[in-house]
């Protein structure tokens, strides 16, 4: 008791000196205890901008990816008279391909799925196009018949091969009425908006299309993306109507990834020469620029959470040691100072221990009282101390509102003290104090009481 009782003697015989270096140990831990939590809410609002960007790589990357990844496969251009579709006329048209010829394609590993796809041209009976005034535009072609393998494995992995899931498609070319095709369907069709004027048909009518019946179960819009007499149906139900059971007019290859799309475009040449292969190279291009941007911005996003942290512990490391630096000078002028009295108390028989602990134990207190006013200080101005000394990073972590006028402001990061955090201060407080008093303290208990008597 009596080297405590002498300790908080001698803080209080010098108030100024003890209230200014309470002042400035205060203000130091307020920031030691403010930048953790801020690094936290940091982290936080980093962590959702963080999810917004992969949300934004999911979204764009399977949309796009899944387009650009597509390979189309088809017998070269010949001239054909009187087959299929065409009626009396010679044409240079694609002709159709067994579907059985090209199973090996699945074994090229860089391929994930092989989809057969059969377009059909109808001409019409009596004027060879189908000629139609719809919107006050007038459309001019054949019926356009095409089946799709509608199995769910399909649809779940390459939703584009629907006709209204093509992320090119436009708002009007969407399902204006009733739904898509869906896996299993059979007898059903999906028209587009000029077809089903044609037919005067809406949803949950029938249509007979080559003696065939079909019930119509969406309308699509007609856009510059689409055929304008598009019918849609089954695979399986294409191919009974039009009489080219096992055979399909294209092979819409998958590759795994769009950096596989060359290696697959190249290997299906070389195994399978009468096939013409296209790929959408500005497709790709896209697909790997919107690839390289996303992960740029993901970097960019963690290398300035890095930064903040770097920040962060750098400004904690100064203020540590510039609060042992303030406590040694502090305690070694003390000593300095009191060199008499210390030689006095020696003389009275005082120990060097005894010395030793006197003063180590006024630097504690003196950082553990700077420490409780500190933690008082940093509760309370956590959010303005860990805004003005971290640097904005854009958004992260920062909530924005809009004002009545308009702009945006935004709201400082809402940091929380927690119960730990104090309790660890003041840990951090008093450690500093026995750091910062411990050679002052030794040096205090090494003075010699002769000496110390002759102090000027």
């Amino acid at each position: 008791m009596g080297i405590l009782t002498r300790a908080i003697r001698n803080i209080s015989r010098r108030k100024a000196r003890a209230l200014l270096l309470i002042v400035v140990l205060s203000l130091a831990l307020a920031i030691i205890i403010s930048l953790p939590p801020t690094i936290i809410a940091n982290q936080q609002g980093n962590q959702e901008i963080i999810n917004e960007i992969l949300r934004g790589i999911q979204e764009s990357s399977e949309s796009l990816n899944l387009t650009a990844t597509q390979i189309d496969c088809k017998l070269g251009l010949q001239f054909l008279y009187n087959q299929g579709p065409y009626k009396n006329v010679t044409m240079m048209v694609t002709p159709f391909l067994n579907i059985s010829d090209y199973a090996n394609l699945t074994s090229i590993p860089e391929i994930a799925d092989v989809i057969p796809i059969l377009s059909y041209w109808l001409p019409d009976e009596e004027n060879y196009y189908f000629n139609v005034t719809y919107n006050g535009y007038t459309y001019v072609d054949f019926m356009y018949i095409e089946g799709i393998p509608l199995e769910a494995s399909y649809i779940e992995r390459f939703p584009s091969i629907l006709p209204t899931n093509d992320w090119t498609l436009t708002a009007g070319e969407n399902i204006t009425a009733g739904r898509n095709l869906e896996a299993g369907d059979h007898g059903v069709v999906v028209l587009t908006e000029v077809a089903a004027y044609y037919f005067n048909a809406s949803v949950g009518d029938t249509i007979n299309l080559l003696e065939h019946n079909f019930t119509v179960v969406g309308i699509q819009g007609v856009g510059r993306s689409t055929l304008p007499f598009a019918v849609y149906m089954n695979l399986e139900d294409a191919q009974t109507i039009t009489n080219t059971t096992g055979q399909a007019l294209k092979l819409v290859v998958f590759a795994d990834n769009v950096e596989n799309v060359d290696t697959v475009e190249n290997k299906i040449k070389e195994q399978y020469p009468e096939l013409e292969v296209q790929t959408n190279k500005a497709m790709i291009n896209a697909a790997l620029e919107n690839k390289e941007y996303w992960e740029k911005k993901l970097q960019n996003t963690q290398a300035s959470l890095d930064n903040l942290k770097n920040t962060a512990i750098m400004q904690i490391g100064i203020v540590v040691a510039a609060q042992v630096a303030i406590i040694l000078l502090i305690m070694l002028y003390s000593v300095r100072e009191r060199t008499r009295e210390i030689g006095t108390l020696k003389a009275m028989g005082a120990s060097n221990k005894m010395i030793l602990g006197q003063f180590m134990l006024e630097g504690t207190l003196l950082s553990f009282i700077a420490g409780v006013v500190g933690i008082a200080i940093g509760t309370v101005g956590a959010s303005t101390l860990g805004n003005l000394l971290l640097p904005r990073l854009h958004r992260y972590g920062v909530d924005y509102i809009v004002t009545a006028e308009g702009q945006e402001v935004a709201v400082p990061l809402a940091i929380t003290i927690t119960p730990e955090l104090i309790l660890a201060g003041l840990g951090i407080a008093v450690l500093l104090g026995v750091l910062g008093s411990l050679y002052p303290a030794w040096r205090a208990a090494k003075i010699r009481p002769a000496e110390a008597m002759r102090h000027e």
